[in-house]
């Protein structure tokens, strides 16, 4: 028997033998689901609404149809008791050959789903270090399907070609420490075009109190303001890998001068920067760098504890860092069976690499609120790091002092960074995601994708690449016009800035640094330079030029919405972004001039921005 209940633009129909269904009115489309695995029971319709139970792993699950806006549905799952695997429910819409997947990955990615040496993970959690964003989809003739998840704290989505080839998508569901718990819901949205997709969206994120703009946050916190069109910097010490990683140190080096290089991009026009130190700088050295108008920040960690068994293991520059093991091991996430989490390995004497355990976020947050306000007071920072928190995945935590569940864990990642907000730092985390968005100012890596950029990153944090040396999946991905699209703007622009990541910066395929601009400028993002003092010797010039291309058009769109992304090339390589002030960028990413419209020309590899109104807060 067929279910169906209708509104303006949508027919929703359901069968407990074909599943869900649903027909575009204006366009005719229809769009259906893959079969489902699970036997469907006791399905009633009233008009408003289609329910139904679904029998999951011996799970009974209420399941609820429902129109939730002109052209968007919610299926509302509920059920009681143990969870004794994942549920994958509801199905994956089917694919069609010509479909073109968008997904979560780093700002966004578009696949064709009929492509096999696609790489894309198998599965990838939400609100983790690959996808900042619960929405996925997919488009098709025009039409525009989307997947999201209102609370994805214990969900992952997997892809999964199917045996007719093609790339399906599908949302699978985590137990909350054992059980179903809370409520899950899906949204649909379904639009003709990724603009109204990205509005939608918003809308229902505003409507749950996940939207803070940047324009609010400084209203919190002043110095936020210098965040607007800043280049995020890291210099490095010359010698800063070798003490990381237990090599020995050289002698032939430049020492790290911070007057003299920040003089030097000075008198260079780069006159708004974020600066970055990974061992910190001294009291006077950070009074002059504000002094000159600089957001000074430091690297900061809450994520890895050294073990105090294995502290005389390790060497001895790794062991001074580790401030936090005299709480170890109270501080330890622990599984359900009692077992410490294992974290960040590092470099032991015996040329052995030696895992630290992992903190549970709930022990981070005290400890940023015990180390934090006294180097602040020692030193004078106005902007803090912090690695890995806000970009790891959520876990749960078994310890009986701290114990906590995934959603427990992304609250206290967002105190953390609340708690420095209210202390007057400007706020960077690692990647980020959409469930931190409210709390956090910047974000380092969310344009860089890991699985896109260069192997080990992570530990390469100035290393530089060039000519064949130069990854593939560098120029394949990360850096492919016709690939990536960004969603995460599109919704988020005017709430964070997001830069590329240490390891995948600007400046670490010298040569590319042009390409890299185009993406800053079109997206309206400023650039992440990573380097030591050789380097910036090397490659000031090239930095300087870098720096006015990429940040231009962050400097106007920053506390600007994002409102359209468009192609304007069949090939994908000319692309339109606009924004709410009315600032438009055409960046070219082909090798030939490209001819607007009103006959204004954009040069290869460059781009054009129409001004717009300033945004004042």
């Amino acid at each position: 028997m067929m279910f169906r209940i209708d509104n303006q633009h949508l027919r929703l129909s359901f069968s407990p033998k074909t599943g869900i269904s649903v027909s575009d009115k204006a366009s005719g489309a229809v769009f259906t689901q893959v079969p489902c695995p699970y036997a469907i029971h006791d399905v009633a319709a009233d008009g408003q609404s289609i329910s139904y139970t679904v029998h999951a792993g011996g799970l009974p699950i209420r399941a609820r149809l429902a129109f939730a806006g002109a052209r968007e549905i919610t299926l509302d799952l509920t059920a009681e008791g143990p969870m004794t695997g994942d549920i994958a429910y509801p199905p994956a819409w089917q694919m069609a050959e010509q479909d073109v997947g968008v997904y979560p990955v780093g700002t966004g990615f578009a696949f064709p789903v009929n492509n096999p040496g696609i790489k894309i993970p198998p599965e990838m959690a939400f609100f983790c270090g690959s996808t900042g964003l619960a929405l996925f989809g997919f488009i098709r003739n025009g039409q525009y399907v989307f997947t999201g998840i209102e609370k994805g704290f214990d969900a992952v989505m997997r892809h999964e070609r199917k045996d007719d080839g093609l790339l399906h998508t599908q949302v699978y569901w985590y137990a909350e420490k054992g059980q179903f718990g809370y409520p899950r819901q899906c949204r649909w949205f379904f639009a003709d075009s990724l603009d109204d997709i990205a509005a939608a969206y918003r809308r229902w994120r505003e409507n749950m109190g996940w939207i803070r703009t940047l324009k609010d946050k400084i209203r919190h916190t002043p110095s936020v303001a210098k965040l607007i069109g800043a280049a995020d910097i890291w210099l490095w010490d010359d010698n800063n890998m070798n003490r990381l990683y237990g090599r020995p140190e050289s002698c032939d080096i430049t020492p790290r001068d911070v007057r003299r290089a920040a003089n030097e991009m000075l008198e260079l026009g780069m006159t708004r920067i974020i600066w970055q130190s990974f061992e910190g700088e001294n009291a006077e050295d950070c009074a002059w760098l504000k002094s000159q108008g600089f957001l000074v920040g430091k690297y900061d960690i809450y994520r890895d504890v050294l073990p105090k068994p294995i502290a005389d293991l390790v060497i001895p520059y790794r062991k001074k860092r580790s401030v936090n093991t005299r709480y170890w091991p109270d501080i330890v996430r622990t599984d359900a069976n009692g077992n410490y989490a294992k974290a960040w390995a590092i470099h032991g004497k015996d040329g052995q690499m030696h895992h630290q355990h992992a903190v549970c976020d709930i022990c981070a947050l005290r400890l940023t609120m015990e180390n934090v306000p006294p180097d602040i007071a020692a030193i004078g920072y106005n902007s803090r790091l912090i690695d890995v928190q806000a970009g790891a995945y959520l876990q749960e935590c078994y310890h009986p002092l701290h114990p906590q569940t995934r959603r427990t864990a992304q609250r206290y990642i967002n105190a953390q960074h609340e708690f420095q907000a209210d202390i007057g730092l400007t706020v960077g985390v690692e990647v980020g995601s959409e469930a931190s968005s409210r709390a956090f100012h910047f974000s380092e890596g969310l344009l860089s994708s890991p699985g896109y950029r260069a192997p080990d990153s992570g530990r390469r944090m100035n290393t530089l690449y060039y000519g064949d040396d130069i990854p593939s999946q560098i120029r394949e991905y990360m850096l492919n016009p016709v690939y990536r699209v960004p969603l995460w703007d599109m919704i988020y622009h005017d709430c964070t800035v997001s830069t590329w990541y240490w390891g995948d910066s600007s400046n670490c395929c010298p040569e590319l640094m042009p390409i890299r601009d185009l993406f800053n400028a079109l997206y309206g993002l400023p650039p992440l330079y990573s380097i030591n003092m050789t380097q910036w010797d090397m490659l000031k010039k090239d930095i300087a030029t870098s720096y006015h291309r990429a940040t231009a058009t962050a400097r106007k769109t920053a506390l600007s919405r994002m409102t359209s992304f468009a192609w304007l090339s069949s090939d994908g390589m000319i692309q339109q972004t606009n924004f709410a002030n009315g600032v438009t960028v055409v960046a070219n990413f082909s090798d030939e001039p490209y001819i607007l419209d009103d006959k204004s020309v954009v040069a290869p590899k460059d781009y054009l921005c129409r001004e717009g109104q300033q945004d004042t807060l």
